[in-house]
């Protein structure tokens, strides 16, 4: 079996430094925190002004002398050439390079240090083991997969080594969660861990046979939810069918690990390794409690600026008055809509996700994109991009629903400047114009 841990020791990652240093933070008196965390905030933002070309020119010739001052940065200005945000002085070979899913609708690419890289990795593993996971566990992971040959062979050969079982989320009819009920009665599971919309679906489809996970699978004993907005309401049906606990779980791939929900329900920021503000539209900090802007600091990222960064999320804090972790006390986020197709196949929103990873490796440079859904097969790509929209871009398009969807669906495309977000700030990736039950 091969864990994250031992696979980021073969690939050089710093892993046990960073357990070290993640220990020594949390042995931080609330007083030796606040000064750590404001020296080390702006070591940061003096090393990127001193060594990022991008960020000294969004900063500007000199550092203001308040942190209020400095720029709040934005995915547009990152989506550069990675020769611009790129920090000097840094040997390729000793970052970690990813990319964003664009499920909010904007793709990014981005770097971090090995070392910054092994820290949010020892802080995940630390959450998990405070509510008993640990890296070797069996999984049941509620995700998609690359449908392209070699990428699914790899992650697939990757889930076995990894011990997890995928449950693909593409096909959510009731034929494919039967099959996922069986699945959970072969399989010795110990925690789930996906989306909370296709964590939901399979909840409701056990719940109208009137089973419980728990009962299908003994060995289950907590499932975590990631990537889409999960409500109180969520949490206690997912609990009440599941019969274990769900943990919340909260991040930005680029940023960080940015907080979960612990075993007495609740959701600790990553105040170790990320700095959290929540401002007002002009810019100003807000008190405890009052819902704004969610603005993150990756206090430990040399590669790239990610300084007074906003991920497009709106949520409020309350200061811990023991704990040197903070409290999300409310976030904002979106939950995916169905896709239902002519087949009679269900697919999870988040199926978009894929489309969007296959359209950045082979176009390259689209910024923004949202799909609707008018009918079962009519289907509104509305694209920003900075090249011409010609015959093999579209061609490209199509056949990535084709892949990902099916075929035979009317794809109609527009390339266009801005794409309307949601109340809340974000742009949603996908929307269905139909009624209940893709009607």
């Amino acid at each position: 079996m091969l864990t994250i841990e031992s696979l980021l020791r073969l690939k050089n990652y710093p892993l046990d430094k960073a357990f070290v240093e993640l220990d020594r933070i949390q042995s931080f008196s609330k007083e030796e925190y606040f000064q750590w965390q404001e020296k080390k905030k702006w070591d940061l933002v003096k090393f990127h002004h001193n060594h990022n070309p991008l960020y000294k020119k969004l900063v500007g010739k000199y550092l203001p002398d308040s942190w209020e001052e400095l720029p709040i940065v934005k995915k547009k200005d990152l989506q550069q050439n990675s020769d611009l945000w790129l920090s000097e002085g840094i040997n390729k070979k000793d970052l970690h390079f990813g990319s964003t899913s664009g499920s909010s609708g904007l793709p990014l690419k981005f770097a971090r240090d090995k070392f910054c890289h092994s820290l949010i990795w020892a802080l995940i593993l630390d959450r998990y083991q405070k509510v008993g996971i640990s890296s070797s566990d069996f999984q049941a992971r509620f995700f998609g997969i690359p449908l392209a040959k070699t990428a699914y062979f790899k992650e697939r050969i990757k889930d076995f080594l990894m011990n997890r079982y995928r449950f693909v989320i593409f096909d959510i009819s009731d034929k494919a969660l039967d099959g996922f009920i069986q699945k959970f009665r072969e399989k010795k599971i110990k925690y789930l861990y996906g989306y909370t919309n296709s964590q939901l679906t399979f909840a409701r489809h056990l719940n109208s046979k009137g089973l419980t996970l728990k009962e299908i699978c003994p060995t289950v004993t907590c499932s975590i939810v990631t990537s889409e907005q999960c409500t109180e309401e969520d949490k206690k049906f997912l609990e009440e069918v599941f019969k274990i606990p769900v943990y919340n779980e909260y991040g930005a791939a680029e940023v960080a690990f940015l907080a979960m929900t612990d075993q007495n329900g609740v959701r600790r920021l990553s105040n170790e390794t990320v700095l959290t503000e929540v401002l007002d539209d002009e810019g100003t900090a807000l008190p405890d409690g009052q819902t704004g802007r969610l603005i993150f600091t990756n206090l430990f990222n040399k590669a790239m600026p990610f300084i007074r960064y906003e991920v497009g999320d709106f949520g409020a804090i309350e200061k811990d008055p023991i704990f040197i972790q903070d409290k999300l006390i409310r976030l904002q986020g979106r939950l995916n809509d169905k896709v239902f197709l002519p087949s009679g196949k269900v697919a999870a929103g988040f199926s978009l996700y894929y489309v969007s990873k296959h359209l950045m490796s082979t176009l390259g440079y689209i910024q923004e994109y949202q799909v609707q859904q008018f009918a079962l097969d009519k289907f509104l790509f509305l694209v920003v991009m900075d090249h011409e929209l010609n015959d093999s871009a579209k061609k490209i398009i199509q056949t990535a629903f084709d892949t990902y969807l099916e075929k035979g669906l009317e794809i109609e495309i527009q390339k266009v400047n801005f794409i309307d977000r949601e109340k809340s700030g974000k742009l949603k990736h996908f929307i269905s114009h139909l009624k209940q039950n893709g009607k």
